[in-house]
């Protein structure tokens, strides 16, 4: 099979900003342990082991690409993500009410939604439809499969 450029260069800087993301959930962690709880470092410390889960699975699926990329698990793993970019939304949402923004989508006098919220929320909506769209892929290749 030919390799392709864009998929050697996604498998390299995928498993670099997994290294980068495994260190800085192992440094919040012992940094909690060592200063005690505080509100913001356990909201980073869940803001990047959710990155590190997104970055996880989007590892898995480059590297099916090699075998099959229509498959149930990448359809899994795509849903996972879009909740994993849904939970992240409402992270921000929460945490970044209160501060201060020139860009601001809704807000009301006490806080705002910024336009990080919104990212989020696209992002997870194009990680849910491209796994119902690899749910039609593995069911079309099922029956393709079964006709020869």
């Amino acid at each position: 099979m030919k390799k392709h450029l864009a998929t050697s260069f996604s498998k390299v800087l995928l498993n670099i900003i997994l290294v980068v993301l495994g260190i800085l959930v192992v440094g919040f962690i012992t940094s909690i342990l060592s200063f005690g709880i505080d509100v913001n470092s356990f909201v980073y410390l869940i803001l990047c082991f959710i990155y590190f889960l997104v970055v996880y699975n989007l590892r898995k699926i480059v590297y099916s690409t090699n075998s099959t990329p229509f498959s149930f698990d990448n359809v899994k793993r795509f849903k996972q993500i879009g909740y994993y970019m849904i939970l992240m939304a409402v992270i921000d949402g929460i945490f970044k009410w209160k501060t201060k923004s020139n860009f601001t989508f809704l807000g009301t006098e006490s806080g705002c939604l910024k336009g990080s919220f919104f990212m989020y929320v696209i992002l997870s909506f194009i990680a849910l439809v491209l796994s119902e769209i690899f749910e039609k892929a593995v069911e079309i290749k099922k029956e393709n499969d079964l006709t020869v």
